[in-house]
């Protein structure tokens, strides 16, 4: 008798618990926020309200997967700083990319698509290139870690900043679409 009492009450407290799996999703709109915060040209950036900053939205509820819905928190330290330094160098690189010395990719990334004639000039385009992936990447990587973006969330982070950055550049630019085009 004890032992069916003993089977009985650890099958209730086996049915009793519930499987709760948290999804943490990041909108496409939450994203193209946080691009905009950071990408935006110096002059147009505007500060973000702490109602933005905020952690969750919404409402979880128990129930077989839990859809959580999370505010993209932009500043840290090394996102200023990354953001400092490519402001700094903005406008060289819009020149260059201007000329269609400089494309802008599908991953957030820029690329040489010529080179001046002028060594030096091609040197500075080459050195501008190099610099700028670092920042965007150290930029990136910063704003996955602080927001615990799962790997399969990343691609998606990656393809709405370089949107962003293709919106912002100038006419001229290189951009990589299905193929390459000037904008």
């Amino acid at each position: 008798m004890r032992k069916i009492s003993l089977v009985l009450l650890s099958a209730l407290f086996l049915a009793g618990c519930a499987v709760v799996n948290v999804y943490v999703t990041f909108p496409e709109e939450k994203i193209q926020e946080a691009a905009e915060d950071l990408l935006a040209p110096p002059a147009k950036s505007e500060p973000v309200s702490s109602l933005k900053k905020s952690i969750f939205t919404g409402t979880a509820y128990a129930q077989e997967a839990v859809d959580v819905r999370k505010e993209i928190k932009t500043d840290s330290p090394v996102i200023r700083a990354a953001k400092q330094k490519m402001d700094g160098w903005r406008e060289e690189l819009d020149n260059f990319k201007k000329d269609g010395f400089v494309g802008e990719t599908n991953d957030f990334s820029v690329v040489v698509r010529s080179l001046p004639s002028d060594s030096a000039a091609a040197s500075r385009v080459k050195k501008l290139v190099s610099d700028e992936n670092a920042q965007r990447k150290t930029m990136m990587d910063e704003l996955l870690k602080i927001n615990n973006v799962p790997p399969g969330e990343m691609e998606k982070f990656k393809r709405i900043f370089a949107d962003t950055m293709k919106k912002y550049s100038p006419k001229g630019t290189w951009v990589q679409s299905e193929d390459w085009y000037r904008k």
